[in-house]
Formats: structure tokens, C-alpha cells, sequence
């Protein structure tokens, strides 16, 4: 059976390649930085946050492939219990460096 991988990233289909799972690639194009936020001002932990991610997005999908296995997945850093979204700008980037260095 081949499976729908509802995510972008490369190295998730790459993984899934390494060990012949059959997988094609649907990505679900929600507002991820939309639920981010409404979920941290619910109150959620980085965790939760990635976990509802993975959820939306497997649901998003699998409306359109009702008959399909669809396997949604989503990971987020956190510092300090504060989520580090992705630089949309090398000042953004050169930012989260910062607050990163010397941190484990």
C-alpha cells in the first residue's frame, strides 16, 4: 500500500525512501504560523504545538484521499519552552543564532 506523506520536507521523504515505505508526497499548504499562534495563546507547550501540526495537516489531506493512509508530520525547536520559528530574514536568522549560542 502506498502511503501520502502530508509534509514538504525532503528528509521525511527521504526516511520514508531509505526504508521502501511507498509514499507519495501531498502537501496539505495550511497557515502553520496562524495555528501556532492561536494554540500558544491557548496555552499550548511546543509539543502540543507540533502534534496538533501533524494532526491539521493529516486531516487537511486525507479529506481528498478518504481511502488512503495519509501520515502527517510536523516538528518545532524550542528554547527555554519558547518556539524558534523558521528566519524569514538573515536578520531573523542572525537572531535566533544569537539566542541559541551557548544554550544546550
Amino acid at each position: 500500500m502506498k502511503i501520502i506523506l502530508a509534509s514538504a520536507s525532503g528528509v521525511r521523504k527521504s526516511i520514508l525512501d531509505k526504508y521502501k515505505i511507498n509514499s507519495d508526497v501531498i502537501v496539505s499548504n495550511i497557515d502553520e504560523d496562524q495555528i501556532k499562534e492561536s494554540l500558544l495563546a491557548d496555552g499550548a507547550t511546543p509539543l502540543e504545538v507540533s502534534k496538533n501540526l501533524a494532526e491539521i495537516k493529516s486531516i487537511k489531506v486525507s479529506k481528498n484521499q478518504p481511502d488512503r493512509l495519509v501520515l502527517g508530520a510536523d516538528s518545532v525547536i524550542s528554547l527555554e519552552n519558547e518556539i524558534i520559528n523558521k528566519p524569514k530574514t538573515r536578520d531573523d536568522a542572525m537572531e535566533i543564532l544569537r539566542k541559541l549560542n551557548g544554550k544546550k
